[in-house]
């Protein structure tokens, strides 16, 4: 056993002495499994980057959760634009309706935006903020998680009280970066709210979801204080069944009484779409699936192309080193020595270069994160993958090359010039 791993060590300095010696033809061969490697951990990176974050997102909302909208997720091409144009958006009357009748809901709130909306304190102002109104059940329906401060009183949401829980990023930029916000007043359009918590920074999410620039007050502060049009407010319903149903069970409930209350009869159809969150988490991990499918294949030719470099690499070094070969099976050395020596040697360079792949696709994570506002992770998962698919296309590159060089005839191969 100590000769065996004496010959591995002897083979795998050789090994990196031959590569060294031919540094221009070692980078030549490098390129394509680094091109192929980079690929695949770059998208395999970003495929599990948005996957982790779209299961926060169903963390934070909840698989079962549905939204009572005018628009449905996806129209598709075969229903016309107009016909969901047309219908009205859901109202605070429905949203009451629901609440009262409702024996299948668990928790449900409404929002209602204010479009264009501007904070500021002092000399300061933010715009593009997401500023909207809601109701007391809010926090049950999407996790309203505090870094600071606390959630609204049944009191404040229903009386209307000036007070407004706010995003991480908007609090930074608003108050400079300073922690102890919360008492603090500021300004949204013509009226002043106390600031009472909060929100834990999250970062921009693949569905869209983000806390991070948002200002949440009562919605009856909202309604009472300011010109809302409820056409460009993109009002919504949430909601949660309760433990004893389904959310398919909960739909069907809530479809009828929407019906109800919108005196649909029963032949028209529904003006209003019921969606399920979870339609939108499903579509956008078939679309990372295919993502990812495509980064295989595209790393996978660029690997191949890479293979081949190897392999005609190896075939040339040794027909490059026969001599020694020779030499090496006449002093006693055995063909299962000289076959590691190549196949490792060809192994090596495969690593190498998928190692340099890797080294790429970590250095630009952080730009990239920064540049998107999304964060990019590499996991050792997809570390340990590059570096298998390395190690795997170096044995299939010098397998043969390797086995041609431990069947030499010694005295064949000494004479060989």
């Amino acid at each position: 056993m100590i000769v065996f791993f004496k010959i591995i060590k002897e083979s795998l300095l050789l090994s990196l002495q031959q590569l060294w010696a031919n540094r221009l033809r070692t980078i030549l061969s490098l390129l394509g499994v680094t091109i192929g490697i980079f690929s695949i951990i770059a998208i395999l990176t970003a495929v599990d980057s948005m996957k982790a974050d779209i299961e926060n997102d169903l963390n934070k909302l909840g698989d079962d959760l549905v939204i009572v909208q005018k628009w449905p997720f996806f129209t598709g091409t075969d229903y016309p634009y107009w016909k969901y144009f047309q219908r009205p958006q859901p109202s605070y009357k429905d949203y009451e309706y629901l609440e009262e009748r409702s024996h299948t809901i668990g928790a449900l709130a409404y929002t209602l935006m204010v479009p264009d909306a501007v904070v500021s304190l002092g000399s300061r102002k933010l715009r593009g903020l997401e500023v909207f109104g809601t109701t007391i059940d809010y926090n049950k329906v999407i996790n309203v998680d505090l870094q600071y401060g606390r959630y609204f009183t049944p009191q404040e949401i229903l009386s209307g009280y000036y007070v407004a829980i706010i995003g991480a990023d908007a609090a930074d930029q608003l108050f400079e970066g300073e922690k102890d916000v919360v008492g603090k007043e500021v300004m949204v359009e013509h009226i002043k709210v106390k600031i009472i918590g909060v929100i834990k920074k999250a970062g921009q999410g693949v569905l869209g979801l983000n806390d991070d620039k948002s200002l949440i007050m009562p919605y009856e502060l909202v309604n009472k204080t300011m010109s809302v049009e409820l056409e460009h407010s993109n009002p919504n319903i949430w909601l949660v069944p309760n433990e004893q149903v389904s959310a398919d069970a909960m739909i069907a409930e809530v479809r009828g009484l929407m019906r109800n209350v919108r005196h649909l009869r029963p032949k028209q159809l529904d003006d209003f779409s019921l969606s399920k969150f979870s339609i939108i988490t499903n579509t956008f991990q078939g679309m990372l699936g295919a993502l990812s499918t495509a980064g295989w294949v595209i790393g996978g030719l660029s690997l191949l192309v890479g293979g081949f470099g190897i392999a005609n690499i190896m075939y040339v070094s040794v027909k490059e080193r026969t001599n020694i070969i020779g030499i090496k099976m006449a002093m006693g050395a055995k063909s299962i020595y000289i076959l590691l020596e190549f196949l490792f040697e060809s192994v090596l360079l495969c690593l190498f270069g998928g190692g340099i792949g890797l080294v790429i696709v970590y250095f630009i994570l952080d730009p990239v994160s920064e540049a998107s506002g999304f964060q990019f992770i590499l996991t050792m998962k997809n570390v340990a993958i590059g570096l298998g698919v390395s190690a795997f296309i170096g044995v299939l590159a010098g397998i043969l090359p390797a086995i041609k060089a431990s069947n030499l005839d010694p005295v064949e191969a000494i004479r060989a010039n």
